[in-house]
């Protein structure tokens, strides 16, 4: 994986993604459309948020998490918004656990299961990762017997290919869609979010904490691949025991593996 330098980000950057729709006036209006629903009150959305059941198990990191909530501040709707431009083979399964652990996280010791509410993952991705020829896939689970027969357990993954934005009938999806594919804004949606976008690659402390990011991968990139030549060192040396101990000539273990005999006669 290549980090961008930072004048080079776009929409469908990660980060610059977070940071513009963790702007409430651009990610309601966003789902809103791509749902087609109303939200009374948008919670500020939360760029880069993590959750997790506790320290045992496996946190996640939405890219853009945002709450629908009544006048109690009590959740009507959640949504994880992702932007997703590699097809790393596991989304399908990767929804699910977001799903499973935005539920953990909701439902309090003591709550009730119908304390949980509507959860929307929504992944906006250029490829078609099911093949099936479609600008967008809504998933609900439904009986196999009868599909008009929903569990209605309120939750629901959509992926939307905005390669496809040509095929998307709703107008203003179809320009959010043709922004994410193309940069090119036409429409007053997606000219307020270039805008943002222009105005973040401006500011001085979005660029430091960019660099600071960058940095940190960089350094665990590092970490990574000094561990990886450990590990395979090691293997190495038991696979060199393993020959000696087994009776090979030393001189032919030494040829083959790159250690000295002396070496070999220490492991």
């Amino acid at each position: 994986m290549n980090i961008k330098p930072f004048d080079e980000l776009d929409i469908t950057d990660p980060i610059m993604f977070g940071l513009v729709f963790s702007n409430k006036d651009i990610a309601q209006p966003f789902i809103e459309h791509l749902l087609d629903i109303k939200i009374d009150h948008l919670e500020t959305p939360i760029p880069e948020a993590v959750l997790s059941y506790d320290a045992e198990h496996k946190g996640v990191r939405y890219d853009v998490f945002a709450r629908e909530t009544n006048e109690n501040g009590e959740t009507i709707r959640s949504f994880d918004l992702e932007m997703q431009m590699v097809d790393t083979k596991e989304l399908p399964q990767r929804a699910r656990y977001y799903q499973s652990v935005g539920d953990g996280v909701a439902l309090s010791k003591g709550d009730f299961y119908t304390s949980l509410r509507e959860q929307y993952i929504i992944f906006l991705c250029p490829k078609d990762i099911f093949k099936g020829g479609l600008p967008a896939y809504h998933f609900e689970n439904r009986a196999k017997e009868n599909t008009n027969i929903t569990l209605n357990d309120l939750t629901f993954k959509n992926f939307y290919i905005f390669s496809k934005y040509e095929e998307f009938a709703d107008p203003i999806v179809k320009a959010y869609m043709k922004y994410f594919a193309t940069q090119n804004p036409d429409s007053r949606e997606t000219e307020t979010i270039n805008k943002q976008v222009s105005f973040y690659k401006t500011d001085t402390f979005i660029r430091k904490r960019y660099m600071i990011y960058e940095y940190d991968f960089h350094e665990r990139e590092n970490e990574i691949r000094k561990e990886a030549e450990a590990k395979a060192l090691e293997e190495k040396k038991a696979m060199a025991k393993g020959f000696r101990d087994d009776g090979f000539p030393l001189e032919a273990i030494s040829k083959r593996t790159g250690f000295t005999i002396d070496e070999i006669k220490s492991f």
